[in-house]
């Protein structure tokens, strides 16, 4: 017969590792949205600083 003390260890053993689980879930979300951000930042500034240098023409066309 199981006695009740094995049972309250398995269990609390089972939300503990439920909990590391949600834990680690919730970093690489964080890890993911700064990884995210970073990478917008780096092309938004690498696009603004290729457009200093060019002028705008509006009268031109491309292609054909």
């Amino acid at each position: 017969m199981i006695k009740l003390s094995e049972i309250d260890l398995g269990s609390a053993l089972l939300s503990t590792f439920i909990l590391i689980g949600f834990i680690a879930t919730a970093f690489v979300f964080v890890r993911l949205t700064v990884i995210g951000i970073n990478y917008i930042k780096i092309n938004y500034l690498k696009e603004e600083g290729e457009n200093e240098g060019k002028k705008k023409n509006k009268g031109t066309t491309k292609g054909f």
